[in-house]
């Protein structure tokens, strides 16, 4: 049977103090609604900053007899018990306990205070979430215990007295540090883009070296999780960054699970912070809720809230961050969908078990915990009221599709490319690709089933080469231009905007190279807007092409077929498509160090998912810099 008791309540202080003002205010790939195009926000931060950490072998702790009544309540029934005391010479502020295999134990720890008195007992719950393999290193929470070089820790399920049970249980003391949070808020975008002031993952000092992996993506996001993180509520403003810190150390290297649980989190003073890294507004897979890590996105309250209620600020900004998302993914905040478990022994439901919830659900309603805490859950309805009305404030149209980043090629793609892509020809750009749009747009609307090869190549050169003229005369495009990179490119115009004008004339081939890398692709692209394309362009490139729901297939004889989506896709579309400086793409994304990147014929494209940062350079640039 799992071990599981509660603790009576209890009542009630400071780190090695990183001097740091932390100024970096941002939020990673802050997104605008119904566009997967990244505001540019304030991306200064502080230095990183990594935690102290050391461990021990349970049975190094002293054998203590501690007589206390809360005792009484672990679930022994004796108020007196054998309880492990370790004194460290080096301050630390939290704790945790980890073990290989699949172990049932409960945990209590309580830490001394300078004054030499003990805080109460906190409740640390084994991490029902994680890794599903019963080899994996497995661990309790980890629990803020207030500065301090003395713990104690109470167990049930584990002999302390006998000693060989202890020796398979490691105990893990952490430190994150303190940080200035800066004095005039947190800054980030319009209140008009509907994202909430967060502190970035540079903001809060996480240091990217500790991660050992990039994200991974669902299909998208079905359900926002709220969750606490459990210890003590008493830390002061400069202290939650640290634990921030401390938590990313623990999970990523303790655990193994490369980098934080959680998307976000947030702090009893309304802070936010971003969590797990990749992009705020990005379907990651999280390491939150064992059987529901997919398809949801988690943001958890720092504190115990079993114990302690949550204040109006933190359920405000919860509330608030989760409509953002809500809007992102297209949910409902106070609706209600289905979700299927993964299974996994923390879950109480079967794999492929169907659970409708609410879009905003607590994890105790898929998990075996208490977490986010009673008085938590009785503010369920609070945060998704809240969260309704950021929902219902943010303009815009709701977007779903995920940005995924694929691991493996595909034999038509060119992904040998990685360098400095080779030179293209510098050309003047038609300054008018079509002096009549509106006729013409008509013209290829009624083109019906002809086979006419000639008006089919009329309808694709009309598509790529004078897309901007029919939809700046449609008002698709606000017209107005932007200097991204080394290049200009036209505010609003995405792969999403091109109107799929020759969906008539052609499915796609079954064996073409369009068709095969399509295959391997089609979890991120979506479905196929029109068939294949083809023709000769403005330089002469016989170039073949489809739309799809997510981005495009383009290709030529040189260049071979390549698939372009998300935030690359789009600033290749807004710099011209095909016949923009760029050309035509020379590869998929590949991982650049912590960016994304394409290489084009004519340059190529960086996105940075941490920071939302996008850099568009030329070749002609880029060989001037290495120039000088």
């Amino acid at each position: 049977m799992k071990q599981r008791r509660r603790l009576i309540a209890a009542q009630n202080r400071r780190p090695v103090t990183a001097s740091i003002v932390a100024a970096a205010l941002v939020a990673s790939a802050a997104v605008g609604i119904g566009t997967t195009s990244i505001l540019q926000t304030q991306s200064d931060g502080i230095d990183p900053i990594d935690p102290t950490m050391t461990t021990a072998s349970l049975a190094d702790g002293e054998n203590i007899v501690v007589d206390d009544p809360a005792i009484a309540a672990q679930g022994e029934g004796d108020a007196a018990r054998t309880v492990k005391q370790f004194n460290r010479d080096e301050e630390f502020s939290q704790f945790a306990i980890t073990w290989e295999g699949d172990k049932d134990l409960a945990a209590f720890v309580r830490g001394q205070r300078p004054d030499g008195t003990w805080s109460e007992w906190f409740d640390t719950e084994p991490l029902d979430y994680g890794s599903s393999d019963p080899n994996a290193r497995q661990g309790t929470d980890l629990i803020f215990v207030e500065p301090t070089t003395a713990v104690q820790v109470s167990l049930s399920g584990v002999d302390l007295v006998e000693g060989t049970e202890a020796k398979e249980l490691d105990v893990v003391f952490i430190d994150g540090g303190e940080s200035e949070v800066a004095a005039n808020g947190i800054n980030l975008t319009s209140d008009s883009d509907g994202l909430p002031k967060v502190i970035s993952r540079k903001g809060w000092g996480a240091d990217e070296s500790i991660r050992c992996s990039n994200p991974s993506f669902s299909d998208g996001t079905a359900g926002i999780t709220i969750h606490h993180t459990a210890g003590s509520n008493n830390y002061t403003r400069e202290q939650a960054p640290g634990i921030m810190r401390g938590i990313y150390k623990y999970h990523a290297q303790n655990l193994g699970w490369c980098d934080i649980g959680y998307h976000a989190l947030a702090d009893k003073f309304g802070n936010l912070y971003e969590g797990r890294y990749g992009g705020l507004n990005k379907d990651i897979i999280g390491a939150h809720a064992g059987g529901f890590n997919e398809n949801t996105w988690a943001i958890s309250m720092i504190g115990n809230y079993q114990t302690a209620q949550p204040s109006s600020e933190m359920i405000q900004a919860v509330g608030e961050l989760a409509g953002w998302r809500a809007k992102v993914a297209g949910i409902d905040p106070t609706g209600k969908g289905a979700h299927y478990s993964e299974g996994t022994k923390y879950t109480p439901y079967p794999q492929g078990t169907r659970v409708e919830l609410p879009n905003i659900f607590a994890h105790r309603d898929v998990g075996l915990t208490e977490c986010p805490g009673d008085h938590a859950y009785a503010q369920m309805g609070t945060i998704r009221n809240t969260a309704k009305a950021k929902y219902d404030s943010i303009g815009g149209v709701s977007n779903s599709n995920p940005i995924v980043t694929p691991d493996s090629g595909n034999s038509d793609s060119n992904t040998d490319n990685a360098g400095t892509p080779p030179s293209r020809q510098n050309s003047n750009r038609a300054s008018n690709a079509a002096t009549n749009a509106l006729d013409l747009l008509k013209q290829l609307q009624n083109i019906g089933d002809t086979k006419d090869p000639k008006v089919m190549a009329t309808a694709a050169v009309s598509l790529i080469s004078v897309v901007i003229g029919i939809a700046s005369a449609l008002g698709v495009l606000p017209g107005s231009l932007s200097k991204l990179g080394d290049v200009k490119i036209i505010n609003g115009l995405t792969l999403s905007s091109i109107p799929p004008m020759v969906d008539k004339i052609a499915g796609l081939s079954s064996d073409s190279p369009i068709s095969k890398l399509w295959k391997t692709l089609s979890p991120i692209l979506g479905s196929a807007r029109t068939g294949e394309i083809q023709y000769t362009n403005g330089y002469g490139q016989d170039i073949t092409y489809a739309l799809f729901d997510n981005g495009i297939i383009i290709g030529s004889p040189e260049t071979g077929s390549q698939a372009l989506w998300g935030v690359i896709g789009d600033t290749w579309a807004a710099q011209g498509l095909d016949m923009g400086p760029l050309g035509l793409p020379l590869n998929q994304e590949y991982q650049d160090g912590d960016l994304l990147r394409v290489d084009f014929e004519g340059g190529y494209i960086t996105f940075d998912p941490a920071t939302g940062a996008v850099d568009v350079k030329t070749n002609v640039n880029a060989e001037e810099a290495m120039a000088e």
